[in-house]
């Protein structure tokens, strides 16, 4: 359990742009396996299994643009879905469901991308773009939902269960999330890759950036603030976000000095009640403080849009149009 911790307070001793002493867990073979596949306007959309941590075999949606190859490489990314206290879908927050999929995974993920991205599957969308997209579930999301009597307060069930084994959860998701990473750096049709995500996908994103060596870029939309800000008393929505050690000693703008200097994308809403405009723009400014302070300050984007916690698509238009400039885009 200590393991991360420990590394995360050996990191704030390192300047910007110095490699991180933190070691993922070791690499397993991922022996992915496609379970189907389906052909979408420019683009496939594979489930996919495969190995990452542990013995359980993982589900994905990887979405691969028609045309990519060795001689035609596209860029790939790690997308990762938010948490909502929806659980009965993770990946599909993002992806549109196959059309063998249960109809109510289907229902809930055209309701789930109506209220919070304009009615459009990221994914997709970035797919058609161009992008090799991979979007792993969470435990406790999609295809890992644990029955609970209780389903938002069993997030603290989960959490004590993993800490009873001296893993704790949000540790697992990262280790998962750069086993994502790694699988699509091996494909040959990839060039490049990044990682992006909304809410508690931006969370995974920049933790992703920070500690994974495939990442060479991202972005996170609606997370991101100061400590002194946040309620002391955890909610059961924090438990899968939650590094003890780091909250107790170090704020959330630090992260910049891990992922500095790759070029980095941040974006909250004005009017945000998760993240308030005032807590979140002193967050930003630490951040550019601390890439100014590497020398890499022009690598680091830190912006509002006007509206809340949304991921419409003005705010997507952003993040693709960054997520080209910085990884390129499919010929």
């Amino acid at each position: 359990m200590k393991r991360l911790l420990v590394c995360i307070a050996l990191l704030c001793m390192f300047s910007c742009g110095q490699k991180a002493p933190l070691k993922l867990w070791p690499e397993v073979d991922p022996r992915m396996s496609v379970t189907l596949v389906e052909q979408r306007d420019g683009y496939t959309c594979s489930l996919i299994e495969y190995n990452a941590v542990g013995e359980e075999r993982l589900q994905a949606y990887l979405l691969v643009p028609d045309g990519a190859s060795a001689q035609n490489p596209c860029p790939g990314l790690v997308l990762l879905h938010d948490h909502g206290a929806r659980f009965d879908i993770g990946k599909e927050k993002l992806v549109r469901p196959v059309e063998s999929a249960p109809e109510a995974v289907k229902s809930s993920a055209l309701q789930w991308v109506d209220k919070n991205m304009d009615g459009v599957f990221f994914a997709d969308r970035l797919a058609s773009e161009g992008f090799v997209v991979i979007v792993p579930d969470v435990l406790y999301w999609g295809a890992r939902n644990v029955p609970q009597k209780d389903v938002y307060e069993g997030q603290r069930a989960v959490y004590d269960s993993l800490l009873r084994r001296n893993v704790i959860w949000a540790e697992q998701t990262l280790n998962e999330d750069a086993a994502a990473a790694r699988l699509i750096s091996r494909m040959p049709y990839v060039a490049k890759v990044g990682c992006a995500g909304w809410s508690m996908g931006a969370h995974r994103a920049w933790l992703l950036a920070a500690f994974c060596k495939e990442i060479e870029s991202g972005a996170a939309v609606s997370w991101m603030t100061l400590k002194e800000t946040q309620p002391s008393e955890y909610k059961a929505s924090d438990y899968s976000m939650l590094i003890p050690d780091l909250r107790e000693k170090y704020d959330f703008p630090d992260i910049a000095r891990w992922i500095c200097p790759k070029p980095f994308l941040f974006l909250s809403g004005t009017t945000d009640r998760l993240f308030p405009y005032e807590s979140t723009s002193r967050a930003f400014q630490r951040m550019q403080d601390i890439y100014k302070e590497s020398r890499h300050e022009g690598k680091l984007r830190t912006e509002f849009f006007e509206g809340g916690h949304h991921l419409g698509i003005p705010v997507q238009d952003t993040v693709s149009s960054f997520l080209s400039g910085t990884l390129g885009t499919h010929p």
